[in-house]
């Protein structure tokens, strides 16, 4: 392979800062650092000379993530309508929020002409939050029905006990993973981050990016602690979960902030000197990053949606540009779906980028940027292992 490279001669840190010195007028360079909210201090120069090592990616392999679609289950008749429409304008993925309980024919309901094995199923909602056996059973019948093994059945439940429960039936969890190791391998069972209980809000702890990723952390070290003590390998413990993170509208920030998530779960996983495997992160836009323009959301939700996918999560949800504010919309709601849609497709047909591993990997100023997340989540974790 021939090296474009070498056309080029090196220039040195310093000759750099000379040169800038210059362009700005000895104005100093420190004035347009990047101040953040948690004190963190981002310069918008780095140089390779400030890296003993060139940045390694944080993954070899593409990373395809699944094109997902809320879908709210009020009435199962018209949630199929929408499940239906999705599938056929080409999302990968379905999440269904349940407020309540569905009885067996309503679930059959809700998924008839589904193809189960061909797309994720995800479940959220205080229904499963309350009862998330309940979503495996009625998915276990179901397909028994059509002929099925839940074996090939992919997807996740919205249920992460910890942060709103001071007793946790820790038994019933562990049971339930073993259940779901062997009827459901390849569904996450346990979701740290879920949202609140109500469809598309996110609760306001978790609007803070400064802290959540060591929220997160702290939450699933919990789950990897109790379920180790009853028996549970902590490899199987951290294949059953997935991680919810929310995303701002702050670009490189959300890029970086998703890159420092894998560092910080890879220092986690390396303290329990369990093999390394990388976090299943599942993106939701917080509401509170949209305006009340409904035309700049769809720009918005395009360069969230970058951020997004550059920073690799397994799983993202486009949030309409007009969520929450449909009164003001000229068109359906249909019509926000499908362009929430299309900005996915956008990214993977026309852009490629799930072909790309860690397609910020090598851009000294997100990688500076990544570690400096990281450390400073990894301090309020409290596992006393540094990063590396």
């Amino acid at each position: 392979m021939q090296d474009l490279f070498q056309e080029f001669p090196s220039v040195s840190k310093a000759d750099w800062l000379r040169q800038i010195a210059k362009d700005l007028k000895d104005k100093p360079l420190e004035d347009l650092d990047w101040q953040l909210s948690n004190g963190l201090v981002v310069s918008p120069f780095v140089h390779a000379d400030d890296f003993e090592t060139n940045p390694a990616p944080l993954s070899d392999q593409p990373n395809p993530w699944e094109i997902c679609e809320d879908v709210k289950v009020d009435d199962p008749n018209t949630a199929n309508r929408q499940t239906l429409d999705a599938l056929e304008a080409g999302a990968e993925g379905l999440c269904f929020w349940l407020d309540r309980p569905l009885e067996a024919g309503d679930f059959r309901q809700l998924l008839s002409g589904v193809h189960l094995d061909f797309i994720g199923l995800h479940f959220a909602g205080s229904a499963v939050a309350e009862n998330p056996g309940m979503v495996l059973g009625n998915l276990e019948k179901l397909a028994q029905q059509r002929g099925l093994s839940t074996t090939q059945l992919r997807g996740s439940l919205a249920y992460d006990p910890v942060p709103v429960s001071k007793i946790v039936d820790w038994s019933y969890l562990a049971d339930l993973l073993e259940y779901a190791r062997e009827k459901f391998p390849h569904f996450k069972i346990i979701q740290v981050g879920t949202p609140e209980l109500r469809f598309g809000e996110v609760p306001s702890a978790e609007l803070s990016p400064e802290r959540s990723s060591g929220v997160l952390l702290r939450n699933a070290n919990t789950y990897l602690q109790k379920l180790s003590e009853r028996g549970i390998p902590v490899k199987d413990v951290a294949a059953a979960m997935q991680f919810s993170v929310p995303l701002g509208k702050s670009y490189f920030l959300e890029i970086a902030r998703l890159r420092a998530f894998k560092l910080l779960w890879f220092n986690v996983l390396n303290a329990w000197n369990t093999p390394l495997q990388p976090p299943s992160i599942t993106a939701h836009f917080q509401p509170a990053a949209y305006s009340e323009d409904l035309y700049s959301n769809m720009i918005r939700a395009t360069t969230m949606a970058m951020a997004a996918v550059q920073g690799g999560v397994a799983r993202l949800t486009v949030l309409p540009y007009d969520a929450g504010r449909e009164a003001q919309a000229t068109y359906p709601q249909a019509f926000s779906r499908r362009l929430a849609r299309n900005v996915q497709h956008l990214l993977k047909m026309e852009s490629a980028l799930d072909a790309v591993a860690d397609p910020s990997a090598g851009s000294f100023y997100i990688e500076t940027l990544t570690r400096q997340l990281a450390e400073k989540a990894w301090g309020e974790i409290d596992l006393r292992y540094p990063i590396t």
